[in-house]
């Protein structure tokens, strides 16, 4: 059996999609999958500058052909991650489209494979809404944000993507409910903001107590549950 392909997206940058990925790939890892991390925000990658931790070759390398895949994946860690290069040079070398074939070896290796994406519609970021096994959407409770990632959503739609549904930041329940019920989708988490936890990523294995890991611990259940059902339905098929 391959493994998942998770897609993060949303309409702006700043709206926790890396954040998000982050602490979903460390509580799906803490539910006992293998899991990896792939920054594929190829214009404006920072996977590893919220860690606080770096490794080459890259996901650039790999994409440019000039690295083979084996070494841009760090396994220091207990979740795997594959980062990025900020370099304007790297991001125009890199083809997105080889993104696919990246996605498929990494399901030969992993459980699950957790893409992160860049804002906007745009190709870069329809590639891994595209070839994802379920695209989870991202967002603040702010207007223009909801707006961006109601576009958001239409091109994963577009691109027959399955959207399990939303993780609203910097809100409330009652607030992230309001947000899902406007994107026509289902609440995943509403993940509120904590000043005094700000930078101690991942949050989930960091700062267990917090809220917003409790959010993202909601977040990595639902997802298990689309994950071992998949699972269920290859077997069977098999």
């Amino acid at each position: 059996m391959g493994g998942h392909c998770i897609t993060i997206a949303g309409g702006k940058g700043g709206c926790g999609k890396t954040t998000t990925v982050i602490n979903t790939a460390y509580a799906l890892s803490a539910l006992g999958y293998d899991v990896v991390m792939v920054d594929a925000d190829l214009a404006m990658p920072n996977l590893h500058t919220i860690l606080g931790t770096n490794h080459a070759p890259t996901i650039h390398d790999v994409l440019s052909g000039s690295e083979p895949l084996e070494t841009a994946v760090d396994t220091s860690d207990e979740v795997a991650a594959v980062y990025g290069d900020p370099s304007l040079d790297r991001y125009t070398e890199a083809d997105p489209a080889e993104l696919r074939t990246v996605a498929k070896r990494l399901q030969t290796a992993f459980d699950v494979i957790v893409l992160d994406t860049g804002s906007g519609v745009k190709h870069e970021t329809m590639v891994p809404c595209g070839l994802a096994d379920d695209v989870v959407l991202v967002t603040t409770p702010k207007d223009r944000g909801v707006a961006d990632t109601t576009r958001t959503k239409e091109m994963a739609e577009h691109v027959d993507g399955r959207i399990p549904g939303v993780v609203v930041t910097r809100a409330g329940d009652e607030t992230g409910e309001e947000i899902a019920n406007k994107l026509e989708v289902d609440l995943l988490a509403a993940v509120p903001e904590e000043p005094e936890i700000v930078g101690t990523e991942p949050v989930i294995a960091e700062s267990p107590d917090a809220a917003s890991a409790a959010a993202y611990g909601h977040v990595a259940d639902r997802l298990s549950e689309l994950v071992e059902a998949d699972d269920a339905d290859e077997s069977f098929m098999t």
